[in-house]
């Protein structure tokens, strides 16, 4: 499963309501609070009164042993806050699968004190010896406990999370205690200490000290991108200084405290995707930007657990950087020193894992116990589906449950745009955190509308050639994080046969799979085909529109599949559903500038769905057409441009996401700046286009959360 709240969810820009702060000890109530003022958290019913004393008891020495057992490490993201609000938001579903809300955080925490776990310090786990080799460390614990790391991601309280249910920063008040302050809608404070990470463990170490009995508390794994800990500290902060001096109290605080840092990267990268130079780079500047503020460490906690091989060259670039104590992401505990490193894996406590981890969790906790259907009083569409995906032993039958599937329109990066991107760089053609949508998805699709080579000669008679230099191929890696492109339409052959067989060479050199097109028929008819999660995925892609009979694939010429009649396509999906769970078609039709779709398009896409399709994707009109649901599966007859010279200020993209045999269609509004620039439309375009779409759309309810459902599925 993909992290999906370092990029997706801090994408939306939506306002929300206020909630009344939860209590985490069951039976307590809230204290009394107004917006704005310090609330004072009520005591436990099972804490007794203090008696005074003149002199404070002396503490008893700690006997302890030396623990030879298994060694676990827990993660938790910040919490779902104000769960009434965060559920209901557009990225309520990835709040509810990565996130614990405070009920569920406080009631871990009370199971995993039963268990007899203490919280200890990763430092102290291992060190670095004189000869620079990695030495394990006897880790000693108070007689019949056992050592625990928790840690915590992603605690920059990033400022686009606003109004998704979500703490905005961490601060002292007047007595020095931790709380959490959010800014509400009228723009008055809401200072609380009851529901998220910090505050409540503190809390829940007042009242078991023994739960530390060495001090330690909490590994804050944080990236830099958009500051630390709530307080825009990033290099392009207009406040920098002001936000820099703001939280140096807070990081003192927290170290005092027992509390310690991590790099999680800079800006939350997939590192197997990147460069080795955009590895270096962001190191760096972790260490510049964000390891100045809260000191030493030589702990890196890989984004979504995705490390690079030992010895390769991006993870030599770490180690270098001082980094000797790596993690990734694992559900068995696993605690491994290597000649000069040591590496350990973490398990994830999320509402993904309660439901469909047990098995792993139950050593630590009884999920059953922590879960808390009430506190997620809104469950989304996605948890409800796989909450009944479960083998016998509690554990998703996918392994992962969902996969993250993101499709864009046409891109056709020649001429003009090409140029604008040569010059202007990617943030030229689309805004960053737009682009993280593609690079986050388990796998990030697109129609590729031009020849992509430096050979050949325009198709004689042909009104547009397109042909686009190959280094957008690195753009379409790097800042997308394409995995796959459809190259039936009426573009990709425009420079001739041997520039179409050089765009295919440097297509696989690249590792960018394709389909729709190939070196004979057989090769166009192929899927390209993708595993997530546990699932298994086709592509698949035809055309409607090649403007000239020699484009055409057969047995023995090169060409693109052609589906006027949709019987090679529906053969080709029907052998795909056969050996694949899910099979998505993407294909090139209808008319330009229509927003109708023709009877032709809606005939052959009921057939595609009949056939096996799981989802039908269309391009080619440049605009936006209809959207359908039918017989349970989504249908976009036309995402228009996505990468492509604009008429239009709008275009669309389509979230998949598959799980336990179902899928979901999700519609991104985005808007283009200037015909050049994308980025994700505010919330009053958003609300306009997708109020505007629903117009187009009598066979479809679209959410307000462009969540497409049949109609009456509301």
């Amino acid at each position: 499963m993909k992290k999906i709240i370092a990029a997706a969810i801090m994408l939306t820009l939506l306002a929300s309501c206020v909630s009344t702060p939860v209590s985490p000890s069951g039976g307590a109530s809230p204290a009394e609070e107004t917006p704005g003022s310090i609330i004072t958290p009520s005591p436990s019913p099972e804490e007794p009164s203090p008696s005074p004393s003149p002199l404070p008891p002396s503490p008893s020495p700690i006997e302890t042993e030396e623990y030879t057992g298994s060694l676990y490490h827990v993660f938790y993201h910040f919490l779902n806050a104000f769960p009434d609000i965060a559920f209901k938001t557009s990225y309520g579903d990835d709040l509810d699968e990565v996130c614990v809300g405070p009920q569920e955080f406080w009631r871990s925490l009370e199971e995993l004190y039963k268990n007899d776990f203490v919280l200890v310090n990763l430092n102290d786990y291992g060190e670095i010896g004189e000869d620079g080799k990695m030495k394990a460390k006897p880790i000693m614990v108070p007689v019949g406990k056992k050592p625990l790391i928790m840690s915590f991601d992603d605690i920059n309280y990033y400022s686009s999370n606003h109004g998704l249910g979500i703490c905005d920063k961490i601060i002292l008040d007047e007595n020095g205690k931790f709380a959490m302050l959010t800014v509400q809608p009228d723009g008055s404070d809401l200072i609380t200490y009851d529901n998220d990470v910090v505050p409540l463990l503190e809390k829940f170490c007042e009242q078991h000290p023994d739960f530390s009995p060495f001090g330690a508390k909490g590994l804050l794994s944080i990236t830099g991108y958009d500051g630390i800990l709530g307080y825009r500290t990033q290099s392009d902060s207009p406040n920098r200084e002001s936000e820099i001096e703001a939280v140096k109290p807070i990081v003192q605080a927290l170290h005092d405290a027992g509390w310690y840092f991590a790099s999680h990267s800079y800006s939350h990268f997939w590192i197997s995707k990147a460069s080795a130079e955009k590895v270096k780079s962001d190191t760096k500047r972790w260490r510049d930007e964000v390891g100045s503020l809260v000191g030493d460490t030589r702990i890196y906690i890989y984004p979504y657990g995705d490390w690079p091989k030992h010895g390769t060259e991006k993870a030599n670039i770490i180690l270098n950087a001082g980094f000797n104590i790596l993690c990734g992401v694992g559900m068995p505990p696993y605690y491994k020193t290597h000649e000069t490193f040591a590496f350990m894996d973490r398990q994830m406590v999320d509402g993904f894992s309660l439901r469909n981890h047990k098995k792993w969790l139950e050593p630590l906790m009884d999920p059953s116990v922590v879960y808390c259907p009430e506190e997620r009083n809104n469950v989304p569409l996605a948890a409800s589906a796989l909450a009944g995906a479960v083998d016998n032993n509690g554990d998703s039958v996918y392994h992962g449950g969902v996969a993250n599937v993101i499709i864009g329109g046409d891109v056709s990066l020649y001429g003009i745009l090409g140029e604008v991107l040569r010059d202007g760089g990617a943030d030229a053609v689309i805004e960053d955190g737009t682009a993280a949508l593609f690079r986050e998805a388990d796998l990030s699709i697109m129609n590729l509308e031009s020849a992509v080579t430096d050979i050949g000669e325009p198709w004689p008679g042909k009104d547009y050639a397109l042909r686009a230099d190959p280094s957008i191929l690195s753009f379409l890696q790097d800042t997308l994080g394409a995995d796959a492109v459809s190259l039936a339409n009426n573009h990709s052959i425009d420079y001739g046969a041997e520039a179409f067989f050089d765009m295919l060479d440097r297509l696989s050199a690249a590792g960018l799979a394709y389909a729709g097109g190939g070196r004979d028929l057989a090769e166009a008819m192929t899927p390209a085909v993708f595993e997530v999660n546990g699932q298994t995925i086709a592509f698949l892609a035809a055309c409607q529109h090649a403007p000239y009979m020699e484009w055409y694939a057969k047995e023995d010429r090169p060409g693109l599949l052609m589906c006027y009649d949709a019987t090679l396509l529906s053969q080709a999906i029907r052998e795909a559903k056969e050996q694949y769970d899910y099979v998505i078609t993407y294909i090139h039709w209808g008319v330009e500038y229509e927003t109708t779709p023709t009877d032709v398009q809606k005939n052959t896409a009921h057939i595609l769905v009949d056939a096996g399709a799981d989802a039908v994707i269309g391009a080619h009109p440049h605009v936006i057409q209809s959207f359908e649901v039918y017989k349970g599966k989504p249908i976009a007859y036309s995402l228009g441009n996505f990468l492509m010279r604009n008429r239009n200020d709008n275009t669309a993209l389509a979230l998949l996401r598959f799980y336990s045999g179902e899928v979901r269609m999700e519609i991104i509004p985005c808007h283009v700046e200037g015909r050049n620039l994308v980025s994700l439309a505010e919330p009053e375009q958003r609300e306009r286009l997708l109020e505007q779409w629903r117009g187009l759309s009598p066979d479809a309810e679209i959410t307000e959360n462009g969540v497409l459902l049949e109609p009456g599925g509301m």
